[in-house]
């Protein structure tokens, strides 16, 4: 996901340099432009939120410590990669994948483990719309 800053000014650009231009009509170009000028306003207010992505990765990092407890030495928690992201996925179908060979005990600590973890990605990426606090 682009970070919104980034996005903000990719599309101030379109409309200054595609949009705009292609546009004949005086009074929709003219409505292009202050688009982007207004866009360029909420842009310089945009601060990016560091805090959520250092709390995603405490949650991913803390989902994989807790699924490496639960599977002992078992390679279901381990899943090589660089993407976080990508390892939790590996994680939740291999653990599906291996389900009976686990045993419904330690599939169930898991499940609930992993869901935790994906709702607190979710409060991170919902902060988007809440300002930061302190």
């Amino acid at each position: 996901m682009l970070p919104a800053k980034r996005l903000l000014d990719e599309v101030i650009s379109s409309l200054r340099t595609v949009i705009a231009p292609a546009i004949a009509e005086p009074y929709p170009k003219s409505q292009a432009f202050m688009a982007a000028v207004i866009l360029e306003f909420l842009s310089q207010q945009v601060t990016e939120r560091s805090d959520i992505a250092t709390a995603k990765h405490a949650a991913l990092e803390s989902v994989f410590a807790d699924l490496a407890k639960l599977f002992d030495s078992s390679d279901a928690a381990n899943v090589d990669g660089d993407n976080p992201e990508a390892r939790l996925c590996n994680a939740i179908e291999r653990l599906y994948a291996r389900r009976e060979m686990l045993g419904e005990e330690i599939f169930t600590s898991a499940n609930r483990r992993i869901r935790q973890a994906l709702r607190e990605l979710l409060d991170q990426d919902l902060k988007i719309a809440a300002p930061k606090k302190g």
